[in-house]
């Protein structure tokens, strides 16, 4: 819990994210913890065996969240996106929050988008496994690949955030609690 205040720290401030590596620890500090500590209070026994499978979904969780709120965070002059992957895509830091990046911004936001895929898919294949008893601990996991499908396809990440719909939430979420993450 202190490590993950510790991280918390970055939020207040105006630095750029390094790089991928950062931005994963900082995800596996955040979101990740709070998974793991509720798979914890779930099934002490069964969660750490799945702490893992809780590093993976928290940084796809927590990438996703970054991109519904890049908006935000670009009016405040925060940047979540890892200098590296900006550097890559022909962009900068400053360039990225003062709206001045366009194609390179853009193809930054993909390269989140895929990182943010990667980290789901390891969680999926992973997730089948998941006890019932700690399902609940992983159940916002159920939104993440609505609002990434939403986030690629709608207007861009960069001036809008993606939505889902009251009833498309409620459905994910029902659907994982029912099942888990099972193949259809």
């Amino acid at each position: 819990f202190e490590n993950m205040l510790e991280a918390r720290i970055f939020d207040l401030y105006d630095d750029p994210m390094p790089s991928r590596t950062n931005l994963e620890g900082y995800c596996g500090e955040t979101a990740a913890t709070l998974i793991q500590l509720a798979a914890m209070v779930l099934d002490p026994v069964a969660a750490p065996g799945f702490a893992e499978l809780a590093g993976r979904a928290g940084c796809a969780q927590a990438i996703t969240g970054l991109l519904l709120l890049l908006p935000l965070h670009r009016r405040r002059g925060q940047c979540f996106v890892p200098a590296d992957i900006l550097a890559a895509a022909g962009t900068t830091p400053e360039e990225f929050v003062k709206e001045e990046g366009g194609a390179a911004a853009e193809r930054a936001v993909a390269a989140m988008i895929a990182l943010a895929r990667e980290h789901l898919n390891a969680f999926e294949k992973g997730a089948a496994a998941l006890p019932v008893s700690l399902r609940p601990a992983f159940l916002p996991l159920a939104l993440t690949r609505g609002y990434l499908d939403r986030t690629e396809t709608g207007r861009s990440p960069l001036s809008a955030t993606a939505t889902l719909s009251i009833l498309r939430r409620h459905w994910l979420l029902l659907r994982h609690a029912m099942r888990g993450w099972r193949p259809l």
